[in-house]
């Protein structure tokens, strides 16, 4: 088993801001896990320690330490032994939970000469209607971004917001000016606004034809979500409130949100995705899937994941968008990922490899 920690450059055009911040570069850890005959699955862990608690340096360290001396041995083909052998050494690291079952998902299915998506059930659909993010930033940046977008086939743009509410109001209207009236407006305030912000920012956007905010409030404000949502005619999404089963059942029982956000290295893995958004449309959620800007690795295990999922939000796109961000997405080919959508990556596993000498030219060194 072999672990890679890498920082890879935001493109500067669309370089991101939040209510959590800006980041120039991103790291993340690449795993490789190789079975007794030499075949090799391959894993990837979002590191982004103010958002999720997980360190790139601290988790390679993880993955070549305790992690490396319990899974050798296990059976790449029996998640049930490797979960059991991960879950017994390590607690509250979900995205490498979820990079090592997308790893043994990768090598298993690649083992039986199948996509990744078989072994989680089956495909619903091949294609992923997807959103495109535009940052928190100044009016004057964020218009000339937008017109940018101008011809790539876009039907959604999710605008970061949750700063301060004149300045997201206006910077909406921005986009909607640009883009105009036919391409579907979200906004995300990643916890950023208080309640009376966030009612306010909630009545202004909707003149704008905002279809949906995401996060408005801190992410265990439940009542005052539910509140909030009772007033207004937009639907809210949960993200940062939604990891575990037991989130999904508080989103329903208090009436906070109408979708919740899943997406693998958040929930612990590809399989507890696709439970998770089964039990939250059994709930009566809508289900849409985020991101935490994930390269070629990850955006092809939140694809096949998609895949497996049976209901999708049809008001709220996916985030599967991460290697349209990056100098390098880490892969061979990242095509099945485009402006106007994103498709399920062909041939056998996840259907992506690892580049080569982007691994080294990215490489943290240790």
């Amino acid at each position: 088993m072999t672990a890679t920690p890498v920082e890879v450059p935001r493109l500067a055009r669309l370089l991101p801001k939040t209510a959590h911040g800006e980041v120039l570069a991103s790291r993340y850890v690449l795993l490789e896990i190789e079975s007794n005959s030499g075949a090799v699955g391959i894993g990837e862990v979002t590191c982004s320690p103010a958002w999720n608690g997980e360190e790139a340096l601290e988790t390679s360290g993880l993955l070549a330490g305790p992690l490396r001396a319990v899974l050798v041995g296990a059976d790449p083909l029996s998640w049930a032994d490797v979960s059991t052998r991960f879950d017994r050494t390590i607690r509250g690291r979900p995205f490498l939970r979820a990079a090592v079952e997308m790893a043994c998902l990768d090598l298993a299915s690649r083992h039986l000469g199948m996509p990744a998506h078989t072994l989680l059930g089956g495909a619903y659909r091949t294609r992923i209607a997807t959103k495109i993010v535009l940052p928190a930033r100044k009016i004057e940046n964020v218009r000339t971004m937008a017109e940018g977008l101008a011809g790539l086939g876009i039907v959604t743009v999710k605008v970061k917001v949750g700063l301060d509410v004149d300045d997201d109001v206006a910077r909406v209207s921005t986009v909607r000016d640009v883009i105009g009236s036919d391409v579907k407006i979200t906004v995300d305030a990643n916890e950023g606004w208080s309640p009376p912000q966030a009612r306010s920012a909630v009545d202004r956007l909707s003149a704008l034809g905002v279809a949906a905010v995401e996060q408005p409030l801190n992410r265990r404000a439940w009542s005052e979500s539910a509140a909030l949502r009772r007033d207004t005619g937009m639907q809210l999404m949960g993200d940062e409130s939604i990891w575990t089963r037991a989130d999904v059942i508080e989103a329903a029982r208090t009436g906070a949100f109408d979708i919740v956000s899943l997406y693998p290295g958040k929930c612990g893995g590809l399989r507890r995705t696709v439970a998770l958004s089964d039990l939250a449309h059994g709930l009566g959620l809508g289900v849409s899937y985020g991101s935490n800007l994930e390269l070629g690795i990850g955006a092809a295990a939140i694809a096949h994941t998609a895949a497996a999922t049976r209901h999708l939000s049809s008001v709220v796109p996916a985030d599967l968008i991460g290697p349209l961000y990056f100098e390098s997405s880490m892969v061979e080919d990242a095509g099945f990922v485009a402006w106007d959508g994103a498709t399920v990556p062909s041939g056998p596993g996840l259907g992506v490899r690892l580049d080569g000498a982007a691994l080294e030219h990215y490489r943290i060194p240790m």
